[in-house]
């Protein structure tokens, strides 16, 4: 009976769950990855491996090290170095030689104008060379994970040289976006930059991430979006590092190697926009085994109502990051418990441990426990232990004995008895002639 209610209670859960598949979407770029961040689930990946050149995503590293080494309250000067070699068709080359900028206004400037001239002015600054930064790059770059990146300057334009993946680039963006001053300037649609020794009045920069500003006219704005980090190159791309925020969920993507298309659609936002959209209407926190649900049941000796088997419940529900099509039919759940146990038992006695899985994957370790307490038979447990006390090894070690005893004894007696015998053979006195 307890397994009947076991499956029907386990068919019921199935009714109540959606029961279609889910269709990925089909990402027009070289590489792509979609994940959510307090499970770290990886929803959705295309050559997330592969070796991409980053662009301007490049620059959330430039930020981090900026952060972490050096000082909101520094003045940055900028030197002809930092402004050599840097190509018109970049991102704007604001700065000029000598300009003196606050700490704070050139990361602004690097972030939400992503000035390349800003990029090279803060290497300078924190490491005293761009060639020692982009050491401090590399370093940073694997201290947060990542296995297929190498730097070669600070601001992203194109070197052979300088590449990372799709999924080294997401662990930049959750890195980077832990800081939250970094995570407040890229939720920022414009920078307004003061004026300078080298610049007499204020330029507003606008952000190069149109999902963030409902006044775009590009109408890639996505609401519920809060950053982070376009990027451009003829080489790399159109890239974009992207997260946004739903029911008390974070969900990251990266997109590299995209491209525009014939009716002049951005692919860095579109592509990015597909994952928003399929994170958000095919996934959700889910109770994915609630604790109200019997697992298994386990034999019960010496009850005193002669109850045969005690019905085991987790210990408390698990909820996760599911698809809409998760069905509790998938789970894998592997029960560890002893064969029977004996009485009493309590309510909420722990008598096993669960482990829950979906689609390979642990999702995580529980208690089984009892649903309801159980008495023990006084009589029946005094008989046991009389049972037990005879089939004991106690009780064979003194059986043993015991034998070995009489067994003595015996031989004992039989020797005497020869003896005897003897004795009267030769007629027990004294020898006589």
């Amino acid at each position: 009976m307890v397994k009947r209610i076991i499956s029907s209670a386990l068919v019921m859960l199935c009714l109540l769950t959606c029961a279609y598949a889910l269709t990925p979407p089909d990402i027009n770029a070289g590489a792509a990855i979609l994940a959510e961040l307090s499970s770290g689930e990886v929803l959705y990946e295309k050559n997330a491996d592969a070796m991409m050149y980053p662009a301007s995503t490049t620059k959330l590293v430039t930020a981090i090290l900026a952060m972490e080494y050096g000082n909101p309250d520094d003045v940055i000067t900028v030197n002809a170095s930092a402004l050599a070699g840097l190509p018109e068709r970049g991102s704007a080359v604001y700065l000029i030689a000598g300009e003196e900028m606050q700490f704070m206004d050139m990361l602004r400037y690097l972030l939400i104008g992503s000035g390349n001239d800003a990029a090279n002015a803060i290497a300078e600054h924190i490491s005293g060379s761009q060639t020692d930064f982009v050491a401090l790059m590399n370093t940073k770059a694997k201290s947060i994970g990542c296995q297929n990146t190498h730097f070669a300057n600070a601001h992203g334009l194109h070197e052979d040289t300088h590449y990372t993946c799709a999924r080294d680039m997401l662990l930049i963006a959750q890195y980077f976006m832990k800081n939250e001053t970094l995570a407040q300037i890229v939720a920022e649609t414009a920078v307004t930059l003061p004026v300078t020794n080298k610049h007499a009045k204020t330029t507003t920069k606008y952000t190069t991430n149109h999902l963030l500003s409902p006044q775009s006219q590009a109408g890639y704005y996505y609401s519920g979006a809060i950053g982070i980090k376009t990027g451009t190159t003829t080489k790399a791309g159109l890239c974009l590092a992207a997260a946004f925020e739903k029911d008390d969920l974070t969900y990251y993507t990266v997109v590299l190697g995209a491209s525009k298309d014939e009716n002049g659609k951005l692919g860095n936002f579109s592509e990015t926009i597909k994952l928003f959209d399929y994170a958000a209407n095919n996934f959700s926190r889910q109770i994915m085994l609630n604790s109200t649900e019997p697992i298994t049941e386990v034999a019960v000796r010496l009850a005193s109502d002669n109850r045969e088997a005690v019905v085991l419940y987790p210990s408390s529900s698990i909820s996760a990051l599911l698809p809409a099509d998760f069905k509790t039919s998938d789970l894998e759940l592997r029960c560890d418990t002893e064969e029977s146990v004996d009485a009493p038992v309590a309510k909420g006695q722990a008598l096993g441990t669960l482990h829950v899985l979906y689609n390979g994957k642990e999702y995580g370790t529980l208690e089984l426990v009892a649903n309801e307490d159980i008495q023990r038979s006084e009589i029946l447990y005094i008989m046991d232990r009389i049972t037990a006390f005879f089939q004991s090894t106690v009780f064979r070690v003194i059986v043993g004995a015991l034998i070995a005893l009489i067994v003595i004894f015996l031989a004992y007696a039989v020797i005497a008895r020869r003896r005897r015998k003897r004795r009267r053979r030769y007629g027990g006195g004294k020898y006589r002639r």
